[in-house]
């Protein structure tokens, strides 16, 4: 096969601007607060989102409409859009439902994430709409399910994720040492 064969070569250009203050840096911000802040677009989105498109369309406790486009590039093999790209946005929408029930003392972490895939999402294509919303809210853990939708509304996945929830706290920075483990054989 020759390169003509293939096809022509395209390209994207990936960018984003830096978000500045995190959510977890804000210990007055309730999760709730900062969703509706992306969503009224007072608020920056992570990289990851910017870049993959992912907007948050609606925001109520225990409830969030996550959107996102399905441009060529993301698709697979088959032609369809990739399922670890999907599972992106079914992974964000299920924390955020999560994040948007909790004390503004709180933050969340996904612990799991099981995903169903019902349909395939053709790329390119319109956008994927994801609902996600609390099942259970627990003191240290929440329990999220979703359905995401297809841009004719046809349901192409659904799925589940358990976060934890936990006080915020700030990352170490990238450039920190990394403590050293036990054993290492690293004296001191």
């Amino acid at each position: 096969m020759t390169r003509q064969e293939i096809g022509a070569e395209r390209s994207t250009i990936l960018s984003w601007r830096e978000s500045g203050l995190l959510f977890a840096d804000d210990p007055q911000q309730s999760g709730l607060q900062y969703l509706r802040g992306l969503a009224s677009g007072e608020v920056l989105p992570p990289p990851v989102a910017q870049v993959l498109g992912i907007a948050v369309e609606t925001a109520e406790p225990g409830r969030v409409r996550f959107t996102m486009p399905v441009p060529g590039f993301l698709a697979n093999h088959l032609g369809v859009l990739a399922g670890g790209i999907l599972s992106t946005v079914i992974d964000a929408a299920l924390g955020c439902a999560v994040l948007s029930a909790v004390t503004a003392e709180q933050d969340i972490v996904t612990l799991d994430l099981g995903v169903d895939f019902l349909r395939p999402v053709p790329a390119p294509g319109g956008p994927v709409t994801v609902d996600a919303e609390v099942v259970h809210l627990g003191r240290n853990r929440g329990l999220a399910t979703c359905r995401a939708l297809d841009e004719d509304l046809r349901l192409c996945a659904v799925a589940r994720s358990t976060c934890l929830i936990r006080r915020k706290s700030r990352p170490a920075p990238a450039d920190s040492p990394l403590p050293e483990e036990p054993g290492s054989g690293t004296n001191r």
